[in-house]
């Protein structure tokens, strides 16, 4: 494989890409837009993340994150691996590779993890490719084997990958909601002033798919890696975009940001207890509704004696930035004081 984008760069639009696809959503549209015919017998219910110390000691850390899990209709187990192929040039063997990493996989499983009969589970890989030239590479390791005779042609191993190649897909031709799908369409903006007319509709795409929490992996992408391709134009909307640091994206994170500022102005204009008395209520009823949406209605539940606590708006802030930020239950408890 080519090694030309080493360092920082590298480091980073790779650790960029690697925040989409260590996301539910992302592996489910991926998984639905490019095999649905499989998707359809998918239980994605059941999606999980293979625990961190399985994929290390099977594929090495560069893999962490990157190996899940989901069951069938019929409760089978399936097994499916991301590897992301950030490279400008094609790896013709990455067949081998797959097909190598496959094995490490199926080498790793416990019997319990193993049917009836001992029975290994299927492994789907997929290569999410998003270099300039068109891939040419073989996605079935027997295209890298040398001609047989056709009395040996039963002899040659078969394993293939699934090939996303996002700089080739047309964005139209998939979900409006799909992530894909908008990771594709900044891929292929022609210029700085159709990325950022991208980034301009990337609030209401957010607020349309209910994905606040892909808020922050596509701006941390659009600045690390999609500016980067256009030159001195866009090293100017880089820095635009460092200046405001927080994006305009209409959620619940933009509108606590506010509260402070606005209801205190109302609040000095005012001079008025009972307004100050109002608003934080007001404030404290959004923030459990909020929860409630989110994480359930038992997190919200458990959380109320501590909303009924606060009576200043910095608090709120702190509680509204958790909601957007975290992805479970668990993690938002934790970040939450007294949660």
């Amino acid at each position: 494989m080519s090694r030309k984008r080493e360092g920082p760069a590298r480091a980073k639009h790779d650790a960029s890409y690697k925040s989409f696809f260590a996301r539910r959503r992302t592996v489910a549209d991926t998984l639905r837009a490019f095999a649905a015919d499989l998707a359809s017998h998918l239980d994605f219910a059941t999606l999980e993340q293979m625990p961190a110390s399985f994929v290390t000691h099977a594929l090495g850390q560069r893999h962490a994150d990157m190996l899940w899990r989901i069951r069938t209709t019929g409760g089978r187990p399936l097994y499916i691996l991301i590897l992301i192929e950030f490279q400008s040039t094609v790896d013709r063997r990455m067949a081998l590779r797959m097909m190598e990493y496959a094995v490490a996989i199926w080498m790793r499983l416990e019997a319990d993890d193993l049917g009836p009969g001992g029975e290994y589970p299927f492994v789907l890989p997929i290569v999410i490719y998003n270099g300039g030239r068109r891939w040419t590479a073989p996605t079935d390791v027997g295209e890298l084997l040398a001609p047989l005779p056709q009395e040996m042609l039963g002899y040659r191993p078969r394993h293939r990958y699934l090939l996303v190649e996002i700089q080739a897909e047309d964005p139209a031709a998939l979900p409006r909601d799909n992530v894909l799908a908008m990771i594709a369409r900044f891929e292929q903006a022609p210029t700085v002033e159709a990325a950022e007319e991208l980034i301009r509709s990337l609030p209401e795409w957010i607020k349309r798919t209910r994905l606040p929490q892909f808020r922050k992996p596509f701006m941390e992408w659009i600045e690390h890696v999609v500016t980067q391709r256009y030159g001195e134009s866009g090293k100017e909307l880089r820095r635009s975009l460092r200046k405001e640091r927080e994006p305009k994206v209409t959620t619940l994170l933009d509108r606590a940001r506010q509260w402070g500022e606005e209801r205190d102005q109302q609040w000095l204009q005012k001079g008025i207890d009972q307004e100050r008395r109002a608003s934080i209520q007001r404030e404290r009823e959004l923030v459990h509704r909020q929860v409630a949406r989110r994480f359930g209605p038992a997190t919200a539940e458990q959380l109320l004696p501590l909303l009924d606590q606060l009576s200043e708006p910095e608090a709120f802030v702190t509680i509204a930035d958790a909601v957007i930020e975290c992805e479970t239950a668990e993690e938002f408890l934790k970040r939450v004081p007294g949660g």
